[in-house]
């Protein structure tokens, strides 16, 4: 395994318990902006001032950064470098493919030391390539979705590490730890889920719309009442597999039975999306 995990007594650590919190972004993208609203408002749920919580941002993208500081009054600073003098724990948002480039020229300036420690939010650039990158910083592997904002999401971590988790999970409603790197790229996986969901919940709104005496709001209202159904289901039966509770509702000669059975099979939706998935995934490993 490239790495193991980080003990929760480092600098950073000890600069993440002592308010101000400080937190650093190097690219404030969309991603990046929703965690820390997410951070933000778990932390003041949390019972935690605002003033407890300190951003400090890279100098790009101006609209999120500006929105930031007015709402949670993050530093916006000058450089990527002077944002890691600012911080010693530090959440990477670049795109996967600027990474090298991030880390040759924090390199250069000899901005990074052995106390900082970085959560990279990038898919397909495995850790090992990572802490050569960015060494001698020490660095795990973060992900979410952009519906973190809302407060409901999971964050996914590589490896194992206390320091990540007591510093971001007031963002999230789950941190899920994974062993191996492989099973980590996979579940970034189910972040796609949650767009192709969407898209699904999206032909059906369209199909409900054109039913005469049906509008749009009601058939929205329909459709997300039965997702929250599913959800209750799934969360009060822990231990009883999904499709297993599709089968108790769907009773046999019910029209539920029969869109079962025509969306299963080789041929069916459900199989479709495991081929989607086995795609992707080997194009990620």
């Amino acid at each position: 395994m490239a790495s193991s995990s980080y003990p929760s007594t480092s600098t950073c650590h000890r600069e993440s318990r002592q308010p101000p919190t400080r937190l650093g972004v190097l690219g404030v993208g969309e991603l990046a902006e929703s965690l820390l609203v997410a951070l933000a408002r778990g932390c003041l749920r949390d019972g935690r001032s605002r003033h407890d919580l300190e951003f400090h941002l890279s100098p790009r993208n101006d609209v999120r950064s500006h929105r930031l500081g007015w709402r949670f009054g993050a530093v916006r600073h000058a450089s990527n470098v002077a944002v890691c003098e600012a911080s010693l724990c530090v959440l990477v948002g670049v795109r996967p493919q600027q990474l090298e480039a991030l880390a040759m020229e924090l390199r250069e300036s000899r901005a990074l030391s052995k106390d900082h420690h970085l959560m990279v939010m990038a898919a397909g650039v495995s850790l090992a390539n990572l802490q050569r990158w960015f060494a001698p910083a020490r660095v795990v592997r973060v992900m979410t979705g952009l519906a973190v904002s809302e407060g409901q999401s999971a964050l996914t971590l590589y490896p194992e590490d206390p320091l990540t988790r007591d510093l971001l999970s007031p963002a999230v409603r789950q941190v899920i730890a994974f062993e191996e790197e492989a099973a980590f790229e996979a579940s970034m996986l189910a972040v796609c889920v949650n767009a192709w969901q969407l898209a699904q919940q999206q032909a059906l709104l369209d199909w409900f719309q054109t039913v005469p005496g049906i509008t749009g709001p009601q058939a929205r209202q329909l459709l997300m009442t039965q997702m929250r159904d599913a959800l209750a289901l799934m969360e009060a039966h822990p231990d009883t597999p999904p499709g297993e509770l599709a089968s108790r509702i769907g009773t046999p000669g019910t029209w539920t039975a029969r869109g079962l059975e025509q969306l299963g099979g080789k041929d069916g939706a459900h199989h479709r999306w495991q081929q989607v998935l086995d795609g992707l995934r080997s194009e990620l490993n």
